[in-house]
C-alpha cells in the first residue's frame, strides 16, 4: 500500500543532527515529495542525504491558499502508486504549517499516513516555559490590526484567569515588538509571559517572568529572528 510519509526539518539551520536517523533514511528511500518550499526543500535533502539523487526526484510546491491544487497534487501522484514525503520549511509538516489538507486527500485516496519525530519550536518551548503543559491551546496568528489585535489578547488574558490553560501564538518576526508593547500594555500585571526566540539555534533565548516584570526590565531585544510567545499562569 502506498503511503504519505510526513518529515519533519530543523527549526535552524544550524542543528541537523536534531533530525532522527530514520527520518533520513525513509528520505532516501524516497523520489517524490509535497514541499512547502521547493529550493528550502531540495536544500534539506542534499545536506542531509549528499549522494542523493536530487535531478532523480520529483518536487511538487504546496500553494497553502488552493485547496484544489493540493487535490491535484494527490491525486496524480496516487495514480502512479507511489509513496511520497510531505516537507515543511522548518518543523513538523501540518502543525502552525501547512499541509493537512495534502494528508487528508491522501488518506481518502487510500494512502497510509505516517508521522515521524522530529523538532517542534511550539512544544520546546512549552516545555522550556514552566507554564501549564497539560492544557493548552495555540492559536497560531494572532489579528494585525486593532481593535482586533486588542480584543483577542483580552479573550486570551480571559482564558488564562477562567481556565489556567497556557496560550500559545506566533508572530511574524518583523512585527515581534509591535506584539510585544501590545501584550504589556493589555495583560494583567500578574500574568505570566514567556518569549522563547530562536529556539535550538545557537541563538535560542528563553525566558518567562510576570508582565509586571517585564515592564521593569530594560528593553527587550526581540531581532527579527522566530519567537513563540506563551501566556499562563
Amino acid at each position: 500500500m502506498p503511503t504519505l510519509y510526513l518529515l519533519p526539518c530543523p527549526i535552524a539551520d544550524d542543528t541537523p543532527h536534531h533530525i532522527p536517523q530514520v527520518v533520513v533514511d525513509t528520505i532516501g528511500q524516497l523520489d517524490c515529495f509535497v514541499v512547502e518550499k521547493l529550493r528550502a526543500a531540495r536544500r534539506y535533502v542534499r545536506m542531509m542525504i549528499k549522494d542523493y539523487d536530487i535531478d532523480g526526484a520529483d518536487f511538487f510546491e504546496l500553494d497553502k491558499r488552493d485547496q484544489a491544487q493540493s487535490l491535484k497534487l494527490v491525486e496524480e501522484i496516487a495514480v502512479t502508486g507511489r509513496s511520497f514525503g510531505l516537507l515543511s520549511e522548518a518543523g513538523l509538516p501540518c502543525i502552525a504549517d501547512p499541509g493537512h489538507q495534502v494528508v487528508d486527500h491522501a488518506r481518502a485516496q487510500g494512502y497510509d499516513i505516517v508521522p515521524l519525530t522530529g523538532p517542534s519550536s511550539i512544544f520546546m518551548a512549552l516545555m522550556a516555559s514552566g507554564l501549564n503543559g497539560q492544557e493548552f491551546t495555540f492559536h497560531g496568528y494572532l489579528p494585525i490590526k486593532e481593535p482586533a489585535l486588542t480584543k483577542k489578547l483580552k479573550y486570551i488574558q480571559d482564558q488564562v484567569t477562567k481556565t489556567g490553560y497556557t496560550q500559545l501564538f506566533i508572530e511574524t518576526p518583523y512585527r515581534n515588538i509591535k506584539l510585544y508593547e501590545k501584550m504589556l500594555s493589555t495583560l494583567q500585571d500578574q500574568t505570566k509571559l514567556c518569549i522563547a526566540q530562536d529556539i535550538s539555534s545557537a541563538e535560542e533565548w528563553i525566558d518567562t517572568k510576570s508582565v509586571k516584570a517585564w515592564k521593569t526590565q530594560a528593553k527587550v531585544d526581540l531581532k527579527k529572528a522566530p519567537c513563540i510567545f506563551l501566556i499562563g499562569k
